[in-house]
């Protein structure tokens, strides 16, 4: 499994107004676990508000990655609202791993007026879960590799950091010298600290001793929103559907090929965004003619196919053939993968090319899934 560009979500969203909501946020950086050496056991229940900014001085006081590398089981959701002119938008994040079940989720919804997207998915094993608004669906990953996706979308941001990526990190040293109010619960080492600047009112959730941060929000009147809420251990919980209707992969041939002497020819590339590898078994390039409005598949190849007309061509595979009317459709996959040499995967190339008139079109037909990604025959 390659690093996932968008979070396995299918939709990328970029919503810039939204960073002004985060005027306390930075890059992900700190620590989440600090030692407050005058602080021990019940010293702890309630914080004293210079201790707490003692605590909040420390450039590390919340750190998303220092947090991942001590709890094999995390989950960290974020919801950032905005109202401005009659306009409501929100992004809401819910990120979780469970090593134990070599698990991970990333979701993610977004609201802009009345209109909703909302999707997950779920990785970690051959089987993936992919949820599109309210509907599950069933897809593979045949060489799956369980990663921390905290540390993933860390990284992701740190190269694209134009991308739209959760935000998870919060700068505790701009809100150190507020005026704290402090109430705890020694039974459950619980404490809510909250104070006021001139723009937002923010509540800090502690618990444990030494305490630690689980919590944070920030409120600007009803205008401006940002909830952020961590959950550690046996809370933390995913699981895998079987039986849930297939998803095809995730890629379909360009519709837009070039002509040249008369040939067409449809190129290109599997997008890097692609994270899942495919057996090539599965998949097959078809040459679509439709006459009389009625398009039917007059050339295949099959990708995984050691025999007949098709051969093995390098690294992928290749099929040349010539029709009752003395047309032919030349079909080749190329297997570009740096990592996954023997799958269908990122990187892959893909030729398509005839000398075929009327009108025509390239698609891909994923069997497992029993499915067009694209073309005239999609459903």
């Amino acid at each position: 499994m390659r690093l996932i560009t968008h979070v396995l979500l299918p939709v990328p969203v970029r919503l810039a107004a939204l960073t002004t909501l985060l005027l306390l946020s930075t890059a992900i950086s700190g620590c989440l676990n600090v030692p407050v050496e005058k602080c021990e056991g019940v010293d702890c229940f309630p914080l004293d508000s210079d201790t707490l900014s003692e605590i909040l001085e420390n450039p590390g006081a919340f750190d998303v990655l220092a947090l991942s590398v001590d709890n094999n089981r995390l989950r960290i959701v974020t919801t950032t609202t905005l109202e401005s002119s009659g306009q409501f938008t929100e992004v809401h994040w819910d990120v979780a791993k469970d090593e134990h079940s070599q698990l991970r989720s990333i979701a993610m919804r977004t609201t802009i007026g009345s209109t909703t997207i909302d999707n997950e998915f779920i990785e970690g094993q051959n089987m993936t879960n992919i949820r599109n608004d309210g509907d599950w669906y069933e897809g593979r990953d045949e060489v799956w590799e369980y990663r921390d996706p905290f540390h993933e979308l860390a990284q992701l941001a740190t190269q694209q950091p134009g991308g739209f990526w959760p935000p998870f990190a919060f700068d505790t040293t701009s809100i150190a010298d507020l005026a704290w109010t402090i109430s705890g619960d020694l039974t459950s080492t619980q404490q809510i600290a909250s104070a006021s600047n001139d723009t937002h009112t923010i509540i800090i959730e502690l618990m444990g001793s030494p305490p630690r941060i689980m919590g944070i929000e920030t409120y600007s009147g009803d205008e401006e929103t940002f909830i952020l809420r961590v959950s550690t251990g046996e809370s933390v919980s995913i699981q895998l559907q079987e039986g849930l209707p297939r998803t095809p992969v995730g890629f379909s041939i360009d519709s837009n090929p070039i002509q040249q002497d008369g040939i067409t020819t449809w190129y290109g590339y599997v997008p890097m965004e692609m994270s899942t590898e495919i057996d090539p078994a599965q998949l097959e390039f078809h040459g679509i003619l439709t006459e009389d409005g009625e398009p039917s598949s007059v050339a295949v190849m099959f990708l995984g196919f050691d025999g007949g007309v098709d051969h093995t061509v390098g690294n992928g595979a290749a099929t040349n053939i010539t029709l009752e009317d003395g047309t032919w459709w030349h079909l080749q996959w190329i297997d570009y993968s740096h990592t996954q040499r023997g799958y269908f995967s990122a990187g892959d190339g893909y030729v398509i090319s005839t000398n075929s008139t009327g009108e025509i079109d390239a698609a891909l037909y994923d069997s497992w899934a029993q499915q067009w990604t694209g073309g005239p025959l999609a459903q």
